[in-house]
């Protein structure tokens, strides 16, 4: 039995924050304003660190994932 990816779920999540950290860089270029100062700190910021969490933990957890499924193989 195949065990459990989970990095292609992380490697999807993590390409779309860099796809919207590029995006959002790309737009202060031209909406720099303190409507976009205030969307950017209180809609994009705050998720960044929340989703590096997250992907280290996939990272983790594919590890021990990986780990058990050797354990109940062999």
């Amino acid at each position: 039995m195949k065990p459990p990816d989970l990095y292609t779920g992380g490697g999807a999540i993590r390409h779309a924050l860099e796809d919207l950290l590029r995006v959002g860089e790309e737009a202060r270029e031209e909406w720099n304003d303190a409507v976009s100062k205030a969307f950017f700190a209180d809609r994009i910021d705050p998720i960044v660190p929340i989703v590096k969490n997250a992907l280290d933990a996939v990272g983790r957890m594919q590890l021990l994932i990986a780990e058990a499924h050797r354990d109940m193989e062999g």
